[in-house]
């Protein structure tokens, strides 16, 4: 199992890989660990996993905007990031074909 340490590691990494900007990003005390999670997106769709939700910020209008990275806790695999009009992955994935 990977730590919380590692999971923000990771997503920091995702993030500047997938040229995502943020203005800020949840320190490891903040980064929630999910038991028997069901993976609703990927290729984990519909299986139970262990997870860690890390959260970032976009820059708001009135406040800034929640985005959830979901990291898979034994194998810090990233599986998705929810947003508030979807998976990011899917928008991303579309525009690299």
């Amino acid at each position: 199992m990977i730590t919380k340490e590692q999971a923000l590691e990771i997503v920091k990494q995702y993030l500047q890989d997938r040229k995502r900007e943020y203005i800020s990003i949840d320190e490891k005390d903040e980064i929630y660990y999910q038991e028997q999670k069901m993976i609703n997106y990927g290729k984990y769709e519909d299986k139970i996993r262990n997870i860690f939700v890390v959260t970032y910020y976009l820059e708001g209008y009135q406040e800034p905007i929640p985005q959830f990275v979901i990291v898979d806790a034994e194998t810090g695999e990233v599986h998705c990031t929810y947003t508030k009009h979807g998976y990011a992955e899917e928008w991303e994935d579309d525009d690299e074909l």
